[in-house]
């Protein structure tokens, strides 16, 4: 073998990765994230948090103006079907809905199911029309929707997903790159001079190859080793500035941080809630809810309502509402002043503050009846009479 296919050989063997693996564990990145690329595990980050907020939601029922608990209710909120939970079934909703920009919910009896795949006609002047509805494999070749017959939401006018998993190439290259140059800071390099008279020994291929398959692993794979060295063979250590390292450490973290920001943005999330800050939590909660989640589940109770209501339905007050505020942890000590602000004007009664956060009602006369405090009552009036 000649001493440049020895080299060869042994710097192949020596690039496995593990320096990079290390690194991106301790970035908190897996192997297989870093593979499928980091806009794509930005992505899901932000899809899944805004899933888990929505399946969190309670999806209220009305009918005639009264809050209702019948089989819809059931359905939106317990059971959706034999095979799903409501959590199970919103969260998968969700996340098809931001991956693919569209999601459809069929019926079939008195069971809702959330799509894999369909092929959607769009016409001038008539409904839309659905078919090849699948599902894990099946497919619904014999009937043909149209839009009053299933609930379709299309998140945004072009998919935001694949516009910033485009965005999120470059992140990728600059982490491959970073990483790269972190594992060679991080290596260790030697210098071999090899004089004329070693070069010309006729055993000198055979001590090259004990070197690069015995000796320099020993060497650099041990704590503590000797290296011996024959007449003719000198070596020289190359080493580092850990200050480069720790630069391109903290570069690489930048770059996860720039990715995560970007994904953040694109739904409309607060970027420091994706990344786990937990300064100003309260604020950043107030922004999740004002700017991505109240009006996503907007869009999602009006596709429901639409298509599980007829037009005089809705007219007398018959439709299904997504509860946000239920989304947010209630402290039943710190708000125990405002609870009883709420009762004193009479804007809620007992029940529905034990509603609120999350008790259940007593469903007592007591717990039922609106008051007022007299500081809100009219002039010379009673305020706890009956209002016509």
């Amino acid at each position: 073998m000649k001493l440049r296919d020895i080299f060869k050989q042994k710097l192949k063997v020596a690039d496995d990765g593990d320096g990079k693996q290390e690194l991106l564990e301790a970035l908190g990145l897996s192997d297989s994230a870093y593979r499928i690329a980091l806009g794509q595990f930005s992505i899901n980050c932000a899809i899944s948090l805004i899933a888990g907020l929505v399946a969190k939601c309670e999806f209220r029922t009305y009918w005639k103006g009264s809050k209702i608990k019948g089989d819809e209710y059931y359905l939106w909120n317990v059971k959706p079907n034999p095979s799903q939970n409501s959590t199970q079934f919103i969260q998968e909703f969700i996340h098809k809905l931001c991956w693919n920009n569209e999601a459809l919910i069929y019926a079939v009896g008195n069971s809702i199911y959330v799509a894999d795949s369909f092929v959607k006609t769009e016409y001038a002047a008539r409904e839309t029309e659905f078919t090849n509805i699948s599902r894990n494999g099946y497919t619904l070749t014999r009937r043909r929707y149209k839009s009053s017959d299933v609930i379709y939401l299309k998140l945004n006018d072009r998919n935001i997903a694949t516009l910033v998993s485009g965005l999120q190439e470059s992140y990728n290259n600059l982490i491959s790159e970073a990483c790269d140059r972190y594992v060679k800071l991080g290596g260790e390099k030697i210098i071999m001079n090899i004089s004329t008279y070693a070069r010309e020994s006729p055993t000198f291929e055979k001590t090259m190859k004990q070197y690069m398959e015995e000796y320099f692993k020993t060497y650099f794979d041990s704590k503590n080793a000797v290296l011996p060295l024959f007449e003719g063979y000198k070596i020289d250590r190359q080493t580092n500035g850990e200050g480069k390292k720790t630069d391109e450490v903290a570069g690489i973290a930048a770059i996860k941080k720039e990715s995560m920001d970007a994904a953040a943005q694109a739904f409309k999330i607060p970027p420091a809630l994706l990344r786990g800050d937990i300064a100003d939590v309260e604020n950043l909660v107030d922004n999740l809810l004002t700017f991505c989640i109240d009006p996503l589940c907007c869009q999602i109770e009006e596709a429901i309502t639409a298509t599980r209501y007829s037009k005089e339905e809705y007219l007398e007050g018959c439709y299904l509402s997504i509860d946000t505020t239920t989304i947010k942890h209630f402290d039943i000590f710190s708000m125990a002043a405002n609870v009883d602000k709420l009762i004193a004007c009479g804007l809620f009664n007992v029940d529905d503050c034990l509603e609120k956060i999350g008790e259940e009602p007593r469903r007592t006369k007591f717990s039922k009846e609106y008051s007022r405090t007299k500081n809100y009552a009219a002039e010379g009036g009673d305020n706890n009479a009956d209002e016509a």
